[in-house]
């Protein structure tokens, strides 16, 4: 089995044990798009041009089939026979998807259509939650972090949404089910990669007062004032200042339903029963 990680930095290994491709610089390159976008069909000049277009053409062509050999090889150090999985039809080149490749974005993406696609008529089972939260938790950063390039910088864009999206989505369930601990779990993932995501950093504040700790809860909204300041020389949002006035005031379980609503879309009925 090849288990290919392409979120937070690049690793590839097979059965356990590291690879370390000879590749050149834009070889990794063309391995890293050929796996994250496994199933294509790409054209051999496009591939050129994008990975090698300081060389002239024929010397681009070139390095291109050398690459494309090498990672053939790194293909059968997963599974005998997997190199037949790259396929080069005249001037297309596939890396066909197959059990024996394991990539952590297409994890992802498997995890975010589960948990993006249930609906109140189809809620999700302790076992999707279970299954879909590992996928999560395997978001390790960044795609390609330390790269660049347009192709790179999209789809870095596109997973980071993909992650916010789903992760936000176990974490209203986890509130929604009064399971507080787990759904300040989801939000705090979210924060480690976007702390200036604000409506995320107002769901943690209502969580931590719902789990008892309105002192943290205080502190986090002080944390995030600093946050905004140091990076962005603003202040926190209108909702963001309400919901800090409620929690330190004595009525707090008075406007409780708003905020949840506003938080989760959603009144779990222990919350009715508080406000009343």
């Amino acid at each position: 089995m090849l288990n290919v990680s392409l979120l937070g930095g690049v690793s590839i290994s097979a059965n356990g044990a590291i690879v370390k491709p000879d590749l050149g610089p834009a070889g990794r390159l063309l391995a890293c798009y050929l796996f994250e976008f496994a199933g294509r069909v790409h054209r051999r000049e496009r591939l050129a041009d994008l990975f090698w277009e300081e060389l002239d053409p024929d010397k681009a062509r070139s390095a291109l089939n050398t690459a494309i050999w090498r990672i053939r090889k790194i293909l059968e150090l997963g599974s005998k026979g997997a190199g037949q999985h790259l396929i080069t039809l005249g001037e297309d080149v596939i890396l066909e998807q197959s059990h024996s490749m394991a990539i952590d974005t297409h994890g992802l993406e498997s995890a975010a259509r589960r948990v993006l696609s249930h609906s109140q008529a189809c809620p999700l089972v302790d076992a999707d939650m279970k299954d879909i939260s590992a996928a999560v938790e395997g978001y390790g950063g960044p795609f390609l972090d330390g790269y660049d390039g347009e192709w790179v910088l999209q789809e870095r864009e596109r997973l980071h949404c993909l992650f916010v999206r789903s992760t936000f989505e176990l974490m209203r369930v986890a509130a929604n089910q009064g399971r507080y601990e787990h759904a300040l779990d989801f939000g705090r993932r979210i924060l480690a990669t976007d702390p200036l995501r604000e409506s995320v950093q107002r769901s943690v504040m209502l969580l931590l007062v719902l789990n008892g700790q309105r002192v943290e809860a205080i502190r986090a909204y002080q944390r995030l004032v600093t946050l905004l300041k140091l990076e962005l020389n603003i202040g926190p949002m209108p909702e963001t200042k309400r919901l800090h006035n409620d929690i330190l005031s004595d009525d707090f379980f008075d406007h409780v339903e708003q905020h949840m609503q506003n938080a989760f879309g959603h009144i779990p009925p222990q919350l009715s029963r508080l406000s009343q």
